[in-house]
């Protein structure tokens, strides 16, 4: 029963350590070598598991959000990348006596991903939402007298020539 109980111990901190990585529930067992099954069963029947297990997923989602905000950001910003293209030719090996791919040629090529507007907007409106807002406010009282004043401000912004009251203001 001891060595059941030291497997659990370890395999526990493994799978603890692949979740709070960002996998998922189905790769962090399989990676700590136990089934689904069993760390379903362990979150079941082991509360300090369960505790340490949503914790660990808390991280893990760190992580993930971490990740796709940097996708995110390459992608408003534009990015390089290399591609390698690789020509190959079956060469006889006379060790074998068999064909065997080799490399003919490689041809590398930089790219360039021009930054998308979209990904540029949605980044700008969800991180700095009040210099960024993707929406129009309008602040209008309902008094036409008021509303008046407030649009002759951005005409004319001499104080003098605004009317004093609703008794100046021509309708």
């Amino acid at each position: 029963m001891a060595g059941a109980k030291g497997k659990y111990a370890e395999k526990a901190v493994e799978v603890l350590r692949y979740i709070s990585e960002g996998h998922s529930n189905k790769d962090a067992a399989k990676k700590a070598g136990i089934s689904e099954a069993l760390l379903y069963e362990w979150l079941n029947t082991k509360v300090e598991f369960l505790e340490s297990f949503k914790e660990a997923k808390k991280q893990g989602d760190k992580v993930r959000i971490n990740s796709v905000e940097s996708a995110l950001l390459d992608v408003a910003r534009g990015f390089e990348y290399e591609e390698v293209r690789t020509e190959y030719e079956s060469k006889l090996n006379p060790a074998t006596g068999q064909y065997e791919p080799t490399i003919k040629k490689q041809v590398r090529t930089k790219k360039r991903v021009v930054p998308q507007t979209e990904a540029i907007k949605f980044y700008l409106t969800n991180k700095a939402p009040e210099e960024w807002k993707n929406r129009v406010e309008q602040n209008t009282t309902g008094n036409l007298a008021t509303d008046l004043q407030i649009r002759m401000v951005s005409v004319n912004p001499k104080e003098e020539e605004f009317p004093s009251s609703e008794a100046d203001v021509e309708v």
